[in-house]
């Protein structure tokens, strides 16, 4: 298996498995992505520096990394929005009639930062898509399960943390759901709970990385 997705999200997307290979390495990734029929020079990435950036790109950004930037939103139907991971969690998003679609690192610090409320705010005022229209496809990340972390993160969310593990999928569900947003999709996989699957930079330290397409 080099990809999962879910059948329930009606639109082009998927993230990659181990098998895959490493999607930061360029020629592992333009052969995985030659292997499913989709043009390498089609895909726009982000160099995801952990903040709450999110640039609108469009046709001339196609085949380049994205500066100072941790989610891309496009009305290009051609392009590919593309997120690198290995716990933290990607988000894919569109509106109701596929007309817009966006691709978001969501790790702790994006979440702190705002980056959720960022994207949903440049689709509904440069885009204007109602809140209604918009899916949002959670893909795999580390679950609370497993992502055990420090008392701080209480006062940062507002949150009491259970056996001091943060679920990053509530508080970014319940930041959506704040901004108007119902339909909300999750693949619901452990990135560090699933070795076989994923890589995971909390349990291996590696330097692999996941991509999650849309």
């Amino acid at each position: 298996m080099n990809f999962i997705f879910s059948a329930n999200f009606p639109y082009k997307h998927f993230t990659t498995t181990k098998s895959a290979g490493n999607m930061k390495n360029k020629a592992e990734r333009d052969s995985f992505l030659r292997s499913t029929a989709l043009n390498p020079a089609d895909l726009v990435l982000a160099n995801q520096v952990h903040g709450n950036n999110v640039k609108v790109v469009k046709r001339s950004d196609q085949n380049t990394v994205i500066d100072n930037c941790d989610g891309l939103i496009t009305a290009d139907k051609n392009l590919l929005l593309g997120i690198f991971t290995a716990d933290c969690v990607p988000i894919l998003i569109s509106s109701s009639d596929g007309e817009v679609k966006a691709a978001v690192h969501v790790g702790w610090k994006g979440l702190y930062l705002g980056i959720v409320e960022n994207a949903i705010r440049v689709l509904i005022n440069d885009f204007c898509i109602s809140p209604k229209s918009i899916k949002v496809y959670i893909c795999p990340h580390i679950r609370s399960c497993c992502y055990k972390t420090g008392a701080e993160m209480e006062d940062k969310f507002n949150i009491k943390l259970i056996n001091g593990k943060l679920d990053l999928s509530a508080i970014l569900r319940d930041k959506l759901e704040s901004c108007g947003v119902s339909e909300i999709f999750d693949v619901n996989q452990c990135t560090y709970h699933n070795e076989q699957l994923f890589f995971s930079y909390r349990r291996d330290c590696c330097t692999e990385r996941l991509l999650s397409v849309i």
